[in-house]
């Protein structure tokens, strides 16, 4: 009875994390609601060949060809680790680890390891060796790079090595 019991409350606050996820998580600038005040975040779809949940649904880790696309912009790898505040109301931090690819537009990043940080918007990729990232033909790489995403614009640490192309007029 104990063990059926235990696995109706794990479902259901499974169930509640889920739910709630997609309003903590944003990789991009929240969109502004002319009728609210309040920022609010578009929807968020992550899918994976599998999700476990742990430490009562504070860290939930998606594995397994992870895809997450939200407002334009979609983060793959191998794992993606969500951590939640102990309410479980907020999330405060994304790892995505493994085969990392972030794609936004016409950019793209490719590193190891990102962590995305939620209340400072911004998203640390790493890589070993290298993180790359391009826009059309350049491409910049070092071996960690961290997008502002408020100001939309990213800054590159550890030896840096950028092949730049001419704009065509």
């Amino acid at each position: 009875m104990t063990s059926r019991h235990q696995r109706l409350i794990f479902y259901v606050a499974l169930i509640f994390v889920l739910f709630n996820l997609y309003t903590p998580i944003g990789f991009s600038q929240p969109a502004k609601d002319k009728n609210h005040q309040k920022e609010s975040f578009p929807p968020i779809e992550i899918t994976s060949d599998r999700m476990r949940s742990e430490n009562g649904g504070q860290k939930i880790i998606f594995s397994g060809n992870v895809a997450i696309t939200q407002d334009g912009m979609s983060i793959t790898s191998d794992i993606i680790e969500v951590y939640n505040t102990s309410d479980k109301k907020q999330t405060d931090e994304i790892v995505a680890i493994g085969n990392v690819e972030i794609s936004r537009g016409n950019k793209k990043a490719k590193g190891d390891r990102a962590v995305y940080l939620k209340h400072l918007q911004k998203i640390i990729l790493t890589g070993n060796p290298r993180a790359i990232a391009w826009e059309g033909d350049d491409i910049i790489e070092g071996r960690e790079m961290i997008f502002l995403m408020k100001k939309d614009r990213f800054v590159v640490n550890e030896r840096v090595h950028a092949k730049l192309f001419p704009k065509k007029k």
